[in-house]
C-alpha cells in the first residue's frame, strides 16, 4: 500500500479508506463508460484491482473525504491498464486527476511492467 499527500489532499492505495458507496453512485449514475452498473461489480472491481482513492484531507489521521477514485487492472507481470479514473466534477481543475494518473503509473507494485496498456 502506498500514500501520497500533497496540500491537503491525499493520494491512497489502501482499500479500507474508499467510499464505496460513492464510487458505485458515481460509476452508476455520472461515467458514461459504466452507467447502471450494478453494486455487486463495483464491488467485485474494487476487490479484483490495485486502486487508488483521492482525498480531501488524510484518512490515515483525520476523517476525510473522497474525491475521486483510479483503478489498475493487471496480471502482475505484463500488462496494467487504468480504469475507472475519476474526480468529483466539483474538484475538477485542482490537478487531482494528474496526480492521481501520476501516482498510478509510479505505483511500485506496476513499475517493471510493459507500458503499451498506459499509452
Amino acid at each position: 500500500m502506498s500514500t501520497y499527500v500533497k496540500n491537503d489532499f491525499t493520494i491512497s492505495s489502501n482499500k479500507k479508506y474508499l467510499d464505496v458507496e460513492l464510487i458505485y453512485n458515481y460509476l452508476h449514475d455520472e461515467a458514461y463508460w459504466s452507467k447502471g452498473i450494478p453494486l455487486r461489480l463495483v464491488e467485485k472491481s474494487i476487490q479484483h484491482s490495485i486502486c487508488f482513492g483521492v482525498f480531501a484531507g488524510n484518512p490515515e489521521k483525520e476523517k476525510s473525504k473522497q474525491l475521486g477514485l483510479g483503478r489498475i487492472i493487471t496480471d502482475s507481470s505484463t500488462f496494467a491498464y487504468l480504469a475507472d479514473v475519476f474526480i468529483l466534477n466539483e474538484f475538477r481543475g485542482l490537478g487531482l486527476g494528474k496526480l492521481l494518473v501520476q501516482t498510478m503509473i509510479n505505483c511500485p507494485s506496476i513499475r517493471e511492467e510493459r507500458y503499451e496498456g498506459f499509452c
